[in-house]
């Protein structure tokens, strides 16, 4: 198996196996069970669905760390550390978007669905929105956000050991 299948394999496995055994632990001492944050008036789609969005994150984790790890192996130090924060920070950023859009497909079958054009239309809104909202949305889902970013940051220091060219 190529190098860099294995390690997208890796990223994107265990981003999804973390994020989904922090969410499962979380959800069973959180009050009322809520995991995740939200803004005011907005539907909990991501707290009926937690899974499906803790693979969109993965799966935009898997990209982005799978490139730099090939790329940037043999950072070390600061730079490493520079480098795993931003594939952090694009990886929300970049999971905003299909994580809007998935939000407004649940949206779509709790019976607000659009016809023709404006689905489009409203699977655009819904990417927009989600880029607009998504890391907001992110940053106040504590403390599911701060065991995410830990666990982040360790598997991708991980990652980039493991990525480096046998000299």
């Amino acid at each position: 198996m190529p190098r860099a299948l294995k390690l997208f394999a890796l990223f994107t496995v265990g981003a999804f196996l973390l994020g989904s055994v922090g969410y499962l632990a979380l959800h069973a001492v959180m009050p009322r069970g809520h995991v995740f944050g939200g803004l005011y008036r907005m539907f909990l789609y991501h707290e009926s669905h937690p899974f499906q969005y803790i693979a969109v994150v993965a799966l935009t984790y898997g990209v982005i760390a799978t490139a730099c790890a090939l790329r940037w192996s043999c950072l070390a130090g600061w730079r490493r550390s520079a480098a795993i924060i931003g594939i952090i920070v694009a990886t929300v950023l970049v999971a905003s978007v299909p994580g809007g859009v998935l939000w407004k497909i649940h949206d779509m079958q709790a019976g607000y669905f659009t016809k023709g054009a404006q689905f489009w239309s409203d699977l655009l809104w819904g990417a927009s929105t989600g880029l607009q909202a998504g890391w907001l949305v992110i940053a106040l889902s504590l403390p599911y956000n701060i065991i995410g970013l830990i666990l982040g940051y360790v598997v991708t220091h991980f990652g980039f050991r493991i990525s480096r060219p046998v000299a």
